[in-house]
């Protein structure tokens, strides 16, 4: 027996030294798949990748050399924020905020040849001066490398166009790599008709986000006629001003911005042929904007409503928008009461194209809709007949839904039968979403996701309701991770083990949990 058992550990060892050459350790790599490759991984989309960096460099000193010379690694956004300079005192912020601006030119210049972004946050623009022309000096350094530039100033300073002033200085070529600026956080004081600034001299721009506020933005040089995604926040006809000068744009988000004057701006008309998303504010002088444009490629539109005040507008007011054309629809209503099922219906007949609709907090979905999504008659009647997915997005208020789940089933089968492949839920738990998640159609994928919330009174929760709180978690978690396989970490919130403790769990029965809106 015991000479079989040699026989066998010698076959072995044998097996493992022909294999020994295959096999490498992590430190016989070559620095360009450690760098290049492993590393990668590690710093991608880590928010704290400075850390990560230090921790791959403390390891050994081939590490250390591999870290600091792979422009890659440090090729990060960088965010210029003094918020927590405040705090410190006068000598010791001093010191700090040097070694602060030093540290974040390193990475600039580890970073070289690689383009970078550059957020510069509101507190570094009205903080102290010093640190401001540090910010200043730097952004002019790496003018030439910068790719996304976004500034940030809500306290009613001009620091952020300063910093666009700097740049629109700058020699011909050196915004050559500058391909979106973000100044939706300009304050109104900063951009005053008697403030200018041009971006002319960025011959690659596409993206630019602009809050202009209520003042007009003839002051503003921008090359309108290249750019390919708009931001804007303004007055309709200022908005409907703009867009007539963008020739090539893709894709717009306008927001209507109030003005306490008249807008003495002339309507225009204009056609562009490659706008084919649109969002917009749900506001009727907008849209009647809008519908001076000629848009023959429209086929997505977003429809916001973020303004508590407005009133829906009436169903002339959407037809002035290219209704017939649009495949994909989205409508959020922020949980507001501005909307019924009947005139829900009456605007979704206007887009028999639509392929996709998506409905955001629109809380008051209830059977009478469902019943009108039905495909029960021909497919001529239909409302919809093009329909391949569906998704509700908080529909609940703290729970408590307007339709029932039968209804639901029902108008997913028969839908299911017509060309509807995706349903997607997104909400609140309720009792009837684990009975949704399991229903099964032919053809249709139902693809559902919960956030449980729960408040505590008195941190400490009644032992009965803790327990079904448990297990409805552990539940939840069970099944999203290993069976339905789609619901991100985000969307859930689950209780702390450390509030279950039995030090914690002493005569609480007052306590109890109720569902609260997010």
């Amino acid at each position: 027996m015991l000479a079989k058992f040699k026989q066998r550990l010698h076959s072995r060892r044998s097996t493992a030294q022909k294999s020994a050459p295959v096999l490498s350790g992590i430190d016989f790599l070559p620095s360009e798949i450690l760098g290049g490759e492993i590393f990668s991984l590690v710093v991608d989309e880590d928010i704290l990748w400075h850390q990560t960096l230090l921790a791959l460099a403390s390891v050994c000193t081939q590490w250390r050399n591999i870290v600091h010379s792979t422009p890659f690694l440090w090729n990060q956004p960088i965010r210029i924020n003094t918020l927590q300079l405040f705090s410190l005192g006068r000598f010791r912020r001093k010191r700090i905020a040097k070694k602060y601006f030093e540290a974040l030119r390193m990475c600039l210049t580890r970073s070289a040849p690689l383009p970078v972004s550059i957020w510069v946050d509101s507190p570094t623009l009205i903080g102290d001066r010093k640190d401001f022309a540090r910010t200043v000096d730097l952004i002019s350094d790496a003018a030439v490398r910068i790719e996304v530039l976004r500034i940030s100033s809500l306290h009613g300073d001009d620091g952020g166009v300063c910093i666009l002033r700097v740049l629109e200085r700058l020699p011909n070529g050196s915004l050559h790599a500058l391909t979106e600026i973000d100044f939706r956080h300009l304050s109104s004081a900063a951009l005053h008709p008697t403030v200018s600034f041009s971006l002319m001299n960025a011959p690659n721009l596409r993206r630019v986000k602009l809050s202009a506020g209520p003042h007009p933005l003839n002051s503003i040089s921008i090359p309108w006629p290249q750019l390919t995604h708009l931001t804007l926040a303004a007055p309709p006809l200022a908005c409907l001003a703009v867009l007539a000068k963008c020739s090539n744009l893709v894709s717009a988000v306008l927001h209507h911005v109030y003005t306490s004057f008249p807008d003495d701006t002339t309507p225009t008309s204009a056609t562009l042929v490659h706008l084919t998303s649109l969002r917009l504010t749900i506001s009727s002088t907008l849209i009647q904007a809008i519908g001076n444009l000629v848009l023959p490629a429209l086929t997505a539109l977003e429809l916001i409503y973020d303004d508590a005040d407005m009133i829906w507008p009436q169903l002339e007011v959407f037809r002035q928008l290219p209704l017939h054309n649009i495949q994909y629809l989205m409508i959020d209503l922020d949980r507001e009461e501005v909307l019924d099922s009947a005139t829900l219906c009456t605007l979704l007949r206007c887009t028999p194209s639509v392929t996709e609709l998506k409905l955001t907090d629109c809380v008051y979905i209830n059977n009478a809709f469902l019943n009108a999504l039905r495909a029960d008659g021909p497919r001529s009647k239909l409302l919809l007949p093009h329909l391949e997915l569906f998704s509700i997005e908080w529909g609940s208020v703290l729970g408590t839904y307007f339709f029932d789940l039968k209804t639901l089933q029902a108008m997913l089968a028969s839908r299911a039968a017509v060309g509807l492949r995706r349903f997607v839920y997104r909400g609140d738990y309720s009792e009837e979403v684990p009975v949704l998640a399991a229903y099964h159609a032919d053809g249709l994928q139902v693809d559902v996701s919960v956030t449980i919330h729960i408040l505590f009174l008195g941190l400490v929760m009644h032992p009965e309701a803790r327990r079904n709180a448990q297990q409805e978690t552990s539940k939840y978690q069970r099944e999203d991770y290993l069976e339905m396989g789609t619901l991100s970490p985000s969307y859930l919130f689950f209780v702390p083990d450390f509030l279950f403790h039995p030090a914690l769990n002493k005569a609480s029965s007052s306590s109890s949990t109720r569902c609260v809106r997010p």
